[in-house]
């Protein structure tokens, strides 16, 4: 995990962070969970993650950008060829 904090002139702050991991939905769901809970406490968030369809969505629904990675896990897990 990389979090970076700012301090500006007026004392504001904001703190960024990616999350990243790579896996089946089991790896990816608690993830999205955390990434969720860290933004609601006003972090900016984004989750590094297997470029799979069903994470995308995942992502989108609730309102994290996905920063893709790799391949889709999907082909290597069910066997299938790409």
């Amino acid at each position: 995990m990389l979090a970076e904090a700012r301090t500006y002139e007026n004392g504001s702050s904001e703190v960024r962070v990616l999350l990243s991991t790579y896996g089946s939905r089991g790896d990816v769901e608690p993830m999205v969970g955390l990434a969720v809970h860290l933004r609601a406490l006003g972090a900016e968030m984004r989750v590094c993650a297997p470029a799979d369809k069903d994470f995308a969505e995942l992502l989108a629904r609730v309102g994290v950008p996905l920063v893709p990675v790799d391949q889709p896990v999907r082909p290597l897990v069910t066997g299938a060829t790409r």
